[in-house]
């Protein structure tokens, strides 16, 4: 950084511009992989903030990675000598508006005061009703902080993930982020009426939006971060051609009831039609739709056994599971008794291969398998490659029963952790190398194989949390020429200068060429 553009900076951001090695050190090390370098930290704390690093950055040549719940998979917040832009100071709730217009101005950072303020506001004006209420609130603040202002009146911001402690709001818009009950409620994108921001020449945009989630034909990808729509603007751009600042939800009632069960199944086919099957009976109602692999729940008990338990006796010996659950918007003490009934009866189960236990448990179960895939990649020291891909639903059972073959025929000692959201037909692969044998002397074959397979199933690579730079090389050799010329004058015309993201999809290879 050269010194006018640090004079420029410190103008701005004083003692927030981290200079120091130690301060800059958190911001250099992503969640995942081997720690990047930065030549500073700034940390924003006004959306106008955002505007100023941005024109300073336009001025004098810098380039930026966005930062904010650093929860990121794919490398896109790990700097190699740019500037971390963290984002994490925003997060001011800002305000809570009814269908027709009535509006609580919260404008807080203060989560316990917001939650308060909403409460008495809702009470005073007789508790009317909420459908169609928005919330407002800068794009740094946590997922889980969003829900615990919106649970004061019944309602919430519907992604679930195991990192919704600290993923940001505004990332998971960008991202178009899925999550567990992306079936229900789509994606973070699609629950989003407006997200307002900053083009990387500092200009104003927004507000942005995607079109209000509808459930695609059964032949049509679900989730796909490789689009980046035109039309969507900042909202699922992944941070490439502007930072969102600003975002504005839809809120969804907290269902009165749920109920979830565990599955055993003979293969993901089986699943696939459970899951048809259930539609007709449950419709939207079906919140989730997960899959665990048996390789996933063996390693989850192995690593994290002491904690967890599966509800079968005796534990079945199926190669996936799935998780099932279903909402009710109004009080229902009968659900678990038709949920019971549809596995039973119209899914065909029997009652060994049915698992029942209260939420909290199966939930559990499913976010500790990334935790336990992390313990187990440490423990043996061979490493790991992981994807997130997806494929049309009509396609799935088969694509994930070829890909297992295929990796395993290559690589018989390897171990494939495979689990994710089946009702969008999105898969997260773990590939873990056995002990004593790298798994880098074949990382460059898996990788093809994988890409490979899943775009014969017309998949796509990237499903939902990003390009970033881990994928930049793929993204440039299997896109169309005419698609990457289209984002390529898209960046010109937002970010001229490459100030964003510049190595994520390989914009600042594709810029030079």
């Amino acid at each position: 950084m050269s010194l006018p553009a640090h004079r420029a900076l410190s103008e701005v951001f004083g003692p927030r511009l981290l200079i120091d090695a130690d301060r800059r050190r958190p911001y250099e090390t992503p969640e995942r992989g081997a720690p990047g370098y930065c030549a500073a930290v700034i940390l924003a704390q006004t959306q106008d903030e955002v505007r100023q690093a941005l024109q300073v950055a336009n001025a004098e040549g810098l380039r930026y990675v966005l930062s904010a719940g650093r929860t990121g998979l794919v490398e896109a917040q790990r700097p190699q000598g740019e500037i971390v832009l963290s984002l994490e100071r925003l997060r001011r709730v800002l305000g809570f508006e009814l269908a027709d217009g009535r509006r609580c101005d919260l404008d807080t950072a203060d989560i316990d005061a917001a939650r308060v303020r909403l409460l008495a506001w809702w009470t005073a004006l007789g508790e009317p009703d909420l459908g169609g209420s928005t919330i407002t609130a800068e794009a740094g603040l946590a997922v889980d902080a969003l829900n615990e202002v919106l649970g004061a009146v019944g309602r919430m911001f519907p992604m679930e993930m195991g990192s919704t402690a600290s993923a940001s709001i505004g990332a998971c818009v960008a991202n178009a982020s899925a999550g567990a009950n992306a079936v229900c409620y789509g994606t973070a994108a699609h629950m989003a009426t407006a997200a307002r921001g900053y083009w990387g020449d500092a200009s104003a945009a927004g507000p942005c939006a995607a079109p209000q989630w509808v459930p695609p034909a059964a032949d049509r990808l679900a989730i796909d971060s490789m689009r980046l729509p035109a039309d969507w603007g900042l909202v699922g751009s992944q941070g490439v051609f502007g930072v969102i600042t600003e975002v504005t939800l839809r809120t969804q009632a907290i269902p009165r009831a749920r109920e979830g069960v565990l599955l055993a199944v003979s293969g993901m086919p089986q699943a696939m039609d459970i899951l048809s099957r259930a539609r007709p009976v449950f419709g939207a109602d079906i919140e989730e739709f997960e899959f665990l692999s048996r390789s996933a729940m063996q390693l989850v008990l192995r690593r994290k056994g002491d904690d967890l338990r599966l509800p079968f006796d005796p534990i079945p010996t199926s190669p996936y599971l799935v998780l099932l659950q279903v909402r009710q918007k109004m009080a229902d003490d009968t659900l678990a008794e038709r949920l019971y009934e549809f596995c039973s009866g119209v899914a065909g189960l029997a009652d060994p291969d049915i698992g029942y236990a209260p939420l909290p448990v199966l939930k559990k179960l499913r976010h500790s398998v990334t935790e336990a895939s992390n313990l187990e990649t440490r423990a043996l020291g061979a490493g790991r490659l992981s994807f997130d891909t997806a494929t049309p639903l009509v396609r799935f059972g088969a694509y994930l029963q070829h890909l297992a073959e295929s990796l395993r025929e290559l690589r018989p000692d390897l171990q494939l952790i495979d689990f994710g959201h089946a009702g969008v037909g999105g898969a997260h692969l773990h590939l873990i190398g056995g002990a004593g044998r790298p798994l880098a002397e074949d990382a460059a074959e898996l990788t093809r194989r994988v890409i490979d397979i899943t775009l014969q199933a017309g998949g796509t690579f990237s499903a939902e949390h990003g390009v970033g730079p881990k994928w930049a090389l793929e993204v440039l050799a299997r896109t169309p020429r005419a698609q990457l010329q289209e984002w390529a004058a898209r960046k010109r015309r937002h970010d001229p200068a490459l100030v964003l993201q510049a190595r994520s999809f390989g914009f600042d290879r594709l810029l030079a060429a």
